[in-house]
């Protein structure tokens, strides 16, 4: 078999090289485990320092000592370890092409420096893990080996610096401090963070070192704190400077701070007064006030007694350390007897301030003040307490006397109502709800008269229930209510409470079927059974207690209403013989609100000579009735659920001076008048409601062929009161001159007051008229 051209000199070449290997890893293998030789660390041991993140050398003599010889291997150990971290394999090479070998913890940082300078292993990037005692074995071809220490220390700048100051809670301060005042102890701290090995902390002052003692070094931290026991004016804007450093090779860190200081004025002194100053109320003066030796300047401020004065016009001037203020001061009432001040401080230390102070004397009218003579406050009185009230009076000249009032009307002195004057004090004896109001006391002397503060009294009371509200309300099952509770109280209730008193008994009602705002509970109630019906009560609670009688609001089935009772027809001599009034009692209504129908029949006939339908109450006036006609006078009460059943009277006009039919049951009450002061309110009232403002038809349905019809129907308007106490409704078919509607009114209404004045039902305000 014929081998290829060249197989036999290929393989003798691998051979040789594969001999060759094994050798060199032969001789590696005794190289590598290769601890410090013995008398070695007796050796002469060279330091190099290198700063951390920087570039450092570390020498080592790689030159044969006979120059026949060559460097053969290189070799870097760490202690304590006896396995090199870096070689330099020139063996069968010369050194420039020798292979370069480091361990991997190095990554890449270190190389070996062979050029015409120092020689040695170059570390990049130091870290702290780089500092240590580095052995440098060098084999030679001939020569004997060669090793050398070298200790690398690793330098590690302080990594922050910061000032704190005791007087600043310990918080980190700059530049400018303060501002301290004179003989304050200062503790300045300087906190240094890191750095290896432990640096040096300093304070200077300029170029003098004053403190270098390290107070604190433990971890990371080291601290020198500067005592100044006691600061003077040799120490304003002193700049003190904390210094740290741990090598020549770093640059140090440095903090410094600038002491401020404050100084309270030195004197301080009003140009006016000297110890007493005179002034007419209304004058204005000009005062000025000079402080000298502040830091910063002073700040002057102006005092009324404990009062600062603001608002008024004030120049202020400052030149280095003086300061002056002048003030255009107008006294008032008040200012009698004060002392004014001028005040004058830094405005870094208030607390230092240095004042001067004169006393005012002012002429003015009575300054007064009204208070209780006990602490008491003006709403906590209750009925039967007593109250005191006192009138301080405070003039120049003083006063010729003093007068009471309340609610602005002067106050009488009148023991029987429990009221006592005196010059200044006011005396309210067992005092009731009317006693509440404004009380106010006056004086007057030659410069004039003055009023007192107003003092409000409100005498606590039990609730007690308003008595016009409604009472009673009808209402069908299964029908909504709003019924409102009303009461007066003060202070207001704080709570209300509803029950229902049924035939079974009182129950309270739950809290949320009722709402409850100020003085008024409403309360949303439906009947459901019979034995919903009956009377609710209503209690409401304030401070004073429970409201000791409930209101009581009757629920009954809503019905028609009851007929009227007790109707009276008749005329009286003053009015003319066609004239008739029809009068009757109001029945129950049904727990409705109700309306009242009249209708006018001839006695005998069906036929409706006239009628009048809703009016509010049981009360009509009819003209036109012929003399000797016989007429049936029909009225009727109506809610929404029907009407009642009618009540009739007959009645026949007779030429007599005055006549009258009285239904069954009637009763009459009589009230008496003033003629002339019914004369008088009944011409104006007839005169503006029937010819001045108008004639309103009360007369409702068709037109009838009869001169029979109602005039008027219901209660009357009060002629002298704005509010309205009843309607007045009058009727006329025909045209009317003004003296016969003024003759008519006055007939008409005479005739309305004796008749209202009968029953109470029909509330005409006649005495009040």
């Amino acid at each position: 078999m014929k081998l290829p051209r060249g197989w036999l000199s290929f393989w003798v070449t691998w051979f040789a090289i594969r001999i060759s290997s094994q050798n060199i890893n032969n001789n590696n293998n005794n190289i590598i485990d290769d601890p410090m030789p013995n008398g070695l660390e007796d050796s002469p041991l060279d330091e190099v320092v290198g700063v951390m993140g920087e570039r450092t050398l570390i020498p080592c003599d790689l030159d044969p000592p006979i120059s026949n010889d060559s460097t053969h291997l290189v070799l870097f150990y760490l202690s304590p370890g006896g396995t090199p971290i870096y070689s330099l394999d020139a063996r069968s090479v010369n050194l420039d092409s020798a292979r370069h070998w480091a361990e991997s913890e190095l990554g890449g940082r270190a190389y070996m420096a062979l050029g015409d300078g120092q020689k040695g292993l170059v570390l990049e990037e130091l870290s702290l893990a780089d500092e240590g005692e580095y052995r440098c074995r060098v084999d030679f071809l001939e020569s004997p080996t060669r090793n050398s220490r070298v200790r690398l220390r690793v330098i590690v700048p302080p990594t922050s610096l910061r000032i704190t100051s005791d007087l600043e809670s310990d918080l980190s301060v700059s530049g400018i401090i303060g501002p301290y005042a004179e003989g304050t102890r200062l503790n300045l701290s300087c906190h240094v963070t890191g750095g290896h090995p432990k640096p040096e902390v300093t304070w200077w002052d300029e170029g003098s070192l004053l403190d270098d003692t390290i107070e604190v070094s433990t971890g990371e931290m080291t601290r020198n704190t500067l005592v100044l026991p006691s600061l003077s004016k040799q120490d304003l804007d002193k700049t003190l400077t904390c210094q740290a450093s741990n090598s020549d090779l770093v640059a140090p860190i440095s903090a410094r701070v600038t002491i401020d200081m404050a100084f309270p004025p030195e004197w301080v002194r009003l140009d006016d007064g000297y110890g007493h100053l005179t002034m007419a109320e209304g004058v204005t003066r000009r005062l000025t006030c000079v402080a000298q030796g502040s830091r910063p300047p002073a700040t002057i401020t102006w005092w009324r007694g404990a009062e600062l004065l603001i608002g008024h016009q004030e120049l202020k001037e400052v030149e280095g350390n003086t300061s002056r203020s002048t003030l255009l001061f107008t006294p008032e009432v008040a200012d009698d007897g004060v002392v004014l001040t001028c005040a004058a401080s830094s405005p870094s230390l208030p607390d230092e301030a240095v004042s001067n102070s004169t006393k005012l004397s002012v002429l003015y009218k009575p300054r007064l003040r009204l208070q209780l003579d006990v602490d008491i406050s003006f709403d906590d009185f209750e009925e039967g307490d007593d109250i005191y009230l006192l009138c301080e009076v405070d003039s120049n000249p003083v006063v010729t006397g003093v007068q009471w009032a309340r609610n602005g009307d002067p106050l009488p002195n009148d023991s029987l109502d429990g009221v006592s004057l005196s010059k200044s004090r006011l005396t309210l004896t067992s005092v009731s709800r009317k006693d509440s109001g404004a009380y106010t006391c006056a004086a007057a002397n030659s410069e004039g008269s003055s009023t007192s503060n107003t003092v409000q009294l409100g005498i606590k009371y039990l609730p007690t229930c308003v008595v016009s509200q409604e009472k009673v309300y009808g209402a069908a099952r299964h029908e909504d209510l709003l019924i409102p509770c009303r009461v007066s109280a003060h202070p207001p209730p704080t709570s209300f409470r509803w029950a229902m008193n049924s035939s079974t008994g009182l129950v309270d009602l739950a809290l949320n079927l009722y709402n409850s705002s100020g003085r008024t509970s409403v309360l949303r109630y439906t009947p459901k059974t019979h034995h919903d019906f009956g009377d609710l009560l209503c209690w409401a609670i304030n401070d004073q207690g429970l409201q000791r009688e409930p209101c009581v609001i009757s629920i009954v089935p809503a019905a028609k209403p009851e007929p009227v009772t007790g109707c009276v027809a008749e005329r009286n001599s003053t009015m003319p013989a066609s004239y008739l009034v029809v009068s009757c009692l109001a029945g129950w209504n049904g727990g409705l609100n109700q309306t009242f129908t009249l209708e006018v029949r001839q006695a005998g006939h069906e036929v409706l000579l006239d009628e009048f339908r809703q009016a509010v109450e049981p009360f009509f006036i009819i003209t036109g009735v012929k003399v000797g006609t016989h007429l049936t006078l029909t009225v009727t009460a109506t809610n929404s659920r029907g009407s009642s059943p009618p009540t009739t009277i007959s009645y026949t006009a007779r030429a007599a001076s005055a006549d009258k039919v009285i239904s069954p049951n009637s009763h009459s009450l009589l009230l008496t008048l003033a003629p002339f002061l019914v004369l008088l309110v009944g011409v104006l009232v007839a005169v503006s409601a029937c010819v001045g403002v108008g004639v309103i038809m009360a007369r409702k349905g068709k037109q009838r062929k009869t001169r029979t019809q109602i005039l008027c129907s219901g209660p009357l308007r009060d002629a002298q009161s704005s509010h309205e106490a009843h309607s007045l409704i009058c009727g006329n078919k025909g045209k009317t001159t003004l003296n016969q509607g003024i003759e008519k009114a006055i007939v008409v209404y005479t005739t309305i007051l004796e008749f209202c004045e009968r029953d109470e039902q029909h509330k005409c305000e006649t005495k009040r008229t």
